[in-house]
This record gives structure tokens, C-alpha cells and sequence, in this order.
């Protein structure tokens, strides 16, 4: 898995992606910081890699260390989410478009009096 995921024009950055760039500018080991925040260091590769969403204890541990506020990495958590939610909605509007074209808009319309506006 990756820790940023792109869909068409657009990317969302797992906070793992910054906290990796953090790591590769300490000059620190994974296990090393991982150390210093009293973590494992398998348990902060899983949460680098962007399998693992950031918990609340977690941005507590990075903001002591950063000396950023906690909000400040649960909104990167809460903005990767959202974009990854959007994502996935645009996708299952991209599949749901593919079956409409196959579908008899008159039935729908003249049994349920439904207006259907799809983008041609």
C-alpha cells in the first residue's frame, strides 16, 4: 500500500507520507524515531506505509516531538480520509453511469414518474 493515492488530477497524502519525509530529514532510523516516539518500529512502518490510519495517541506523540498541535495531524489524517471518500464515491458514480446507458430511461420515467439527468 502507499501512502499517497492519486485519482485523475488529484492526490491525497496519508499523513505516513509526511512523517516519512520527517524521517528521511532527521537523519534518524525508522527504529531510532520510532524509539523516540514511543512506538515500535513495525508499528510506525505500518503507519509510514498508509496502512494504518493515525490515532489520536499517535498525534499527541508527534506534536510533543514536532512541536506542532495535535489537530494539526489529525487534520491530515481527516483530509486523507475525505479525499480517499470522494474517491471512491466518484468511482462508484463512474460504474453506476456505465450501467444507466444500458438501462430503458422511458420505464423509469413513465411507471415512477422519475427524472433521470445523466451527463452524456
Amino acid at each position: 500500500m502507499s501512502n499517497y493515492k492519486e485519482y485523475h488530477d488529484r492526490i491525497a497524502f496519508h499523513p505516513g507520507y509526511y512523517i516519512e519525509e520527517i524521517i528521511d530529514e532527521s537523519g534518524l532510523s525508522q527504529k531510532d524515531f520510532a524509539s523516540r516516539l514511543d512506538t515500535t518500529a513495525k508499528n510506525l512502518s505500518i503507519l509510514v506505509r498508509g496502512e494504518q490510519s493515525l490515532s489520536i495517541e499517535m498525534a499527541v506523540k508527534l506534536s510533543r516531538m514536532m512541536g506542532t498541535s495535535v489537530d494539526f495531524w489529525l487534520n491530515l489524517q481527516k483530509n486523507y480520509d475525505t479525499l480517499i471518500a470522494e474517491f471512491e464515491s466518484d468511482r462508484e458514480l463512474e460504474q453506476e453511469k456505465k450501467v444507466f446507458k444500458y438501462l430503458d430511461y422511458k420505464y423509469f420515467r413513465d411507471n415512477f414518474n422519475l427524472q433521470i439527468f445523466l451527463e452524456k
